[in-house]
């Protein structure tokens, strides 16, 4: 399949964001309660994963309510895409590459983010569209080995996610080797668990890890 042209106003949102809060392993009220904890730290780009029992209604809620850019992860088949995308979800993310998904995804108008870890995978993720790049796992690799796949593929974007902890020494390599975010899940704890205001102040925190790394830059 050709390139499509991403939908840039979601890019953007993410690169200026930077950090993209990914919420999973929760009931829907946990994950409104969170992605609001999130936005209050002034994280409005999240990402809600196919591990949430019902995540459709969350995504509507946030969207609807809370005027959220959600986008949904962990999403490994055409009807998934179409059901998120009907309730409101802005970007579609995997772990791996499906056709099938990125094909769905921008006849659907959405960005959408397949995962690779190979210079082949990323390849193949280019060649069918994709908007983004998620490289992934992170834990598995060094930042210089985002820089070396960006030298020889330029004009790619990456989020990188995976076990990178959110701290400046964590996430600030990858930023200075070019992606155009982090992802960052259980390290911001859940509304339900840890309380929002906890959440937020976690959120404000990893914030400032990159406004600092931005400015050390």
């Amino acid at each position: 399949m050709s390139g499509v042209s991403p939908p840039v106003d979601i890019l953007e949102a993410i690169a200026q964001q930077r950090i993209v809060p990914v919420l999973r392993n929760c009931d829907p009220d946990d994950a409104i309660a969170t992605g609001r904890a999130c936005a209050q730290a002034g994280m409005r780009v999240i990402e809600l994963t196919q591990s949430i029992p019902d995540v459709g209604s969350a995504v509507r809620a946030l969207v609807e309510q809370d005027d959220l850019i959600v986008g949904v992860g962990t999403v490994v088949e055409p009807d998934q895409v179409r059901a998120n995308v009907g309730v409101g979800a802005r970007f579609i993310v995997s772990y791996a590459f499906d056709e099938r998904v990125v094909e769905t995804a921008l006849e659907l108008g959405v960005a959408v983010i397949p995962g690779a870890l190979t210079a082949t995978e990323v390849a193949r993720c280019r060649h069918a569209g994709a908007s983004a790049v998620k490289l992934f796992p992170a834990r598995l690799i060094e930042p210089s080995y985002l820089g070396d796949l960006r030298a020889v593929m330029p004009g790619i974007e990456f989020m990188v996610t995976g076990g990178i902890p959110s701290t400046a020494e964590g996430i600030r390599p990858w930023l200075d080797a070019g992606a155009l975010a982090v992802g960052v899940g259980s390290a911001l704890g859940s509304a339900g668990e840890d309380g929002a205001d906890e959440v937020a102040r976690r959120c404000h925190e990893v914030l400032e890890h990159v406004s600092a790394a931005e400015r050390a830059g």
